[in-house]
């Protein structure tokens, strides 16, 4: 069984403006591409009503460090009231959306240490002594790099939301 260590908890991102739900997707691709990692697919739904849309994307994007080591930043958007609406960009009309957005960004370090002790009373207290001293200098540097990935991803989507084009007009 994997241990679960949280990191990062809950960055949170609240939009309200114009938006291309596809191009975030587009986006966040993007940056796993960049970074070279995985990605897994949660949940993704989407309920329509007469008026508005509402869309909820759950993803985890990993990364193995090590053979019982895996970074997972998990990201939650939800899009709330997604309209289409017309936008004057430049002087010409985009199709684009309007939408109250709510995004979730948690940072969790899993390793797997089962397999190398076992659950005995005496090697479980064992291996807690051998993680408070010993190996916590060598996982620290997994918290690290989860650490500083989780706040990459969440300084992008800002850039990415707060864009100067972006909010210069409004519908």
């Amino acid at each position: 069984m994997a241990e679960k260590k949280i990191c990062v908890s809950e960055l949170r991102i609240q939009y309200n403006g114009p938006i291309d739900v596809v191009d975030f997707f587009r986006a966040v691709e993007d940056w796993i591409m960049k970074k070279h990692m995985h990605k897994e697919i949660k949940k993704k739904s989407e309920q329509v009503t007469p008026s508005s849309r509402r869309v909820e994307w759950f993803i985890e994007i990993w990364e193995d460090l090590a053979d019982y080591a895996k970074e997972v930043v998990r990201l939650q958007a939800l899009f709330k009231d997604v309209k289409d609406a017309d936008i004057n960009k430049d002087g010409k009309v985009q199709h684009t959306q309007v939408a109250d957005m709510l995004i979730i960004i948690d940072g969790i370090l899993e390793t797997d240490l089962e397999a190398q002790w076992f659950q005995k009373p005496t090697f479980f207290f064992m291996r807690a002594i051998y993680d408070k001293y010993i190996n916590k200098f060598y996982t620290h540097r997994f918290e690290g790099r989860l650490t500083a990935d989780t706040y990459q991803f969440y300084n992008y989507l800002m850039d990415y939301l707060h864009k100067p084009q972006r909010l210069a007009h409004t519908p």
